[in-house]
């Protein structure tokens, strides 16, 4: 078998597939099973907190927070990351700028991808912040892109997504519930 043996998929393709489904670079990965409650309630837990932190800023932020939605990344890579903040206009149905934030939590059929192939696709596209919770620890890995390269930090606290638009967040804490 050869490189030009294995099918290349496109978001045309992505459409018509039943089911939950992520393409990198023209490769099709299956987003099952579904997540646990877990991994559900820290998602969620993710999004509440994030968002009181807006309306309790009250900044003129355009920011959107999005649970489990497609971004369209190329026409050949639609990622589904657990939560994403867009802070670009958004034009049709799903994103297709590059998020400012993304978490993923960590599931043992999506670790090796959101560690390895998700962390370069990320850090390629300039997403700002990737979070990666890790259920089992009770922890959250924080990076932040530096001169095009991810270094992960600790104790993040403080989101700068744009000049009028900040949150001050305690995310560790969503582990308490």
């Amino acid at each position: 078998m050869t490189i030009q043996d294995i099918p290349h998929y496109t978001y045309k393709d992505y459409c018509l597939w039943e089911g939950d489904w992520e393409l990198i670079k023209g490769l099709p990965y299956s987003m099952a099973p579904a997540p646990h409650w877990q991994h559900q309630d820290l998602g969620g837990t993710f999004v509440q907190k994030v968002k009181n932190s807006f309306d309790k800023n009250k900044n003129s932020c355009s920011c959107k927070v999005l649970y489990e939605c497609d971004w369209l990344v190329s026409d050949d890579t639609v990622v589904k990351p657990d939560v994403m903040i867009v802070c670009t206009p958004i034009e049709g149905k799903h994103p297709t700028n590059p998020p400012v934030l993304i978490l993923e939590i960590l599931s043992p059929s999506t670790i090796l991808k959101d560690r390895n192939t998700k962390f370069k696709l990320y850090q390629s596209y300039g997403v700002s912040y990737y979070l990666i919770a890790n259920l089992d620890k009770k922890e959250i890995e924080y990076y932040v892109l530096k001169d095009n390269y991810y270094q992960q930090v600790y104790n993040l606290k403080q989101f700068t997504f744009s000049f009028d638009c900040l949150i001050d967040v305690d995310l560790d804490s969503a582990f308490e519930n």
